[in-house]
């Protein structure tokens, strides 16, 4: 008898002593998700930080250096005339990549209006010039293109997102184009030719990827699908690659948003070029046709919000390299202006609308 109780209660402490390591075991488990989620908060809050203090340090030098003179920004009032021009072209600019986007739906079999392309562009300026470092433009763009669509969600994100990856192509192309009207100018600076060359690798990059995407043979080889399979987000990834293989049979449409593009640089160039004669004491110069889209491109850098500071350290290094003066001071007025476009996506943000993509014929 005493035997059984003895065991009886040496079964009990083990139960005893299993149940409080399982319950530590959980409780350690759960603090360390925590702990997890806090740094992973913490991080993501540090590294946002960093870039808007990188881009507030950038600003100051480039002021104290002399780069930035704020006062000139007050030609913007004194020459209004040309600059409510210049307002018109940047909304004329915001329309052709309003089409653009609507053309890129179509052999997709979907429908977006112009009218509500357009309010999709407008709010994405409006987060990515009013509010760089929140949320991006792009994605607020697809939260409320995807609205709707539950089937379709996927590849309407990545039509977006290859809308974008269309006016990167066409700014990489830009001055690799023009580049042989200033052979002179290339000839003396050897930055400016590297630059050059590595826009040209990175768009024929950009080509290599399309035409692999257009190869019907690799789209239904196993060897695809088996790399699919495998993929944590597989299906939603093939979807991406079936998305963008729909192309290989609109080589025009292609072509069409890629010259859009090409527009669109254009007159953002001019849109430069008319604030020179604003801004710049100096007035414009031939040479910054090359300049402005290299500059852009730096913009594009994810070192802070919206390429804040790093756009303007490039503009200006880009224009000293020439000796030109004045580069931080143009892009800075190109952003001011912006930003007024942009108050017009707010308007639009707040209003909302429930649904902006439809099927085709419906």
């Amino acid at each position: 008898m005493a035997g059984f109780i003895t065991r009886s209660l040496i079964l009990e402490i083990e139960r005893t002593n299993h149940f409080y390591k399982k319950l530590l075991s959980c409780l350690f488990v759960a603090k360390t998700e925590r702990f997890l989620n806090a740094l992973k908060h913490f991080l993501r809050s540090l590294f946002k930080v960093l870039r808007i203090a990188v881009a507030v340090g950038l600003l100051i030098y480039l002021t104290v250096s002399g780069a930035i003179d704020w006062s000139t920004f007050s030609g913007l009032t004194v020459h209004w005339p040309l600059a409510l021009m210049v307002l018109f072209l940047l909304f004329i600019i915001l329309l052709i990549q309003a089409k653009r986007l609507c053309m890129l739906l179509i052999p997709q079999k979907m429908y977006l209006s112009l009218y509500s392309s357009v309010k999709l562009t407008l709010m994405g300026t409006f987060f990515n010039s009013c509010l760089p470092g929140a949320t991006g433009g792009d994605a607020i763009k697809i939260y409320y293109a995807i609205e709707g669509n539950h089937g379709r969600r996927t590849e309407i994100a990545t039509l977006i997102l290859f809308d974008r990856i269309v006016g990167m192509f066409a700014l990489l192309i830009l001055p690799v184009l023009v580049s042989p009207l200033f052979f002179k100018l290339l000839g003396s600076v050897r930055i400016l030719r590297s630059l050059l060359w590595t826009s040209a690798a990175i768009a024929s990059m950009m080509v290599a990827v399309m035409l692999v995407c257009f190869a019907s043979r690799l789209k239904n080889s196993r060897f695809l699908s088996r790399v699919f399979q495998k993929l944590p987000l597989g299906n939603h990834t093939k979807r991406m690659f079936d998305t963008l293989s729909n192309y290989r049979h609109n080589e025009n449409i292609l072509l069409t948003v890629v010259g859009m593009s090409l527009l669109v640089h254009v007159m953002n160039i001019a849109v430069i070029l008319f604030l020179a004669v604003i801004l710049n004491p100096l007035g414009p110069s031939w040479e910054m046709s090359l300049l402005i889209p290299l500059g852009f491109l730096a913009t594009t850098l994810p070192v802070t919000p919206g390429g804040i500071g790093v756009g303007e350290a490039a503009f200006n290094k880009l224009f000293t390299l020439v000796g030109l003066q004045g580069g931080a001071e143009l892009l800075l007025g190109w952003r001011l202006l912006m930003i007024l476009i942009g108050l017009i996506g707010l308007f639009f943000y707040l209003k909302g609308q429930k649904r902006f993509v439809h099927e085709r014929g419906l």
